[in-house]
């Protein structure tokens, strides 16, 4: 695996340059989700988490409802993670798919970067331009993983996903309790994919006695880890009711627990 330098990863700090073509794009229809699942893969590449990385930046390229700016800035990103973690080719794979999203796409700064980075893509740009189909290769992307509904109760053969870090302290700033012992709540629902990762677009309210705090849940979840639901020792994604329960202990004290509902 190559080493990933930092100091020379403008990409991965900066926005990327986008030709006329995709300026002008459609909005995403994701959004804020492919801007923020973006935004957690770069953190994830600042911290060397190249796994994480891709898992998240997959989200956007392998959405077509999304729109085609976040997936041609996902796909590029993405070719630069396989640079450092898999292969040429699978970098390479990755520029291709964002040159056929965006021919006119403007990459100059990758060779800052890494030279090597510049010159996998310049390929990939003249491969897709010349329409060479021995170098374009089609992606056969996988069917949606099927959805297993725990919202009541699971399917005996399926167990449901669990806590397993949640940044609390994005939310407890936004809680306001009207009593000393005061206890407010919410509930949602939500889908858990089989990465333990929370799939933003699919984040409903079910109810709510709290005041001021939903919204923080909701960009909190992104960011919330999992352990995957399992149908028959298969993680798998799963829908679910999450609930928060924030209560009142002496002044300025709350107690807070979450928790996914589902047996």
């Amino acid at each position: 695996m190559r080493r990933l330098q930092l100091s020379r990863a403008v990409w991965v700090v900066t926005p990327l340059c986008f030709g006329p073509a995709v300026v002008h794009a459609q909005a995403d229809s994701g959004a804020p989700a492919s801007a923020e699942l973006i935004t957690q893969a770069r953190a994830q590449l600042r911290a060397r988490q190249l796994d994480s990385a891709a898992v998240l930046l997959r989200r956007v390229t392998d959405a077509p409802a999304r729109s085609p700016a976040a997936r041609v800035q996902a796909w590029v990103l993405l070719g630069i993670v396989n640079f450092y973690s898999a292969s040429d080719s699978a970098a390479s794979e990755a520029f291709r798919e964002a040159f056929s999203l965006d021919p006119g796409l403007d990459v100059a700064g990758l060779d800052g970067f890494d030279p090597e980075i510049a010159r996998l893509a310049g390929e990939a740009r003249a491969a897709v331009s010349v329409g060479d189909s021995t170098a374009v290769r089609t992606v056969v992307r996988p069917a949606v993983a099927p959805l297993y509904d725990c919202l009541t109760k699971c399917a005996d053969s399926v167990v449901p996903p669990q806590f397993v870090l949640f940044p609390y302290q994005m939310v407890l700033d936004g809680v306001v309790l009207p009593a000393r012992r005061a206890h407010v709540f919410v509930a949602l629902q939500a889908v858990v994919d089989q990465d333990g990762l929370v799939e933003p677009e699919t984040v409903r309210l079910q109810s709510s006695t709290a005041v001021g705090v939903v919204e923080q849940i909701e960009r909190a979840l992104p960011q919330a880890r999992f352990r995957p639901g399992f149908a028959k020792g298969v993680p798998v994604r799963t829908r679910v009711q999450l609930r928060f329960d924030f209560e009142a202990e002496g002044t300025g004290l709350i107690r807070y627990t979450y928790r996914v509902l589902a047996r």
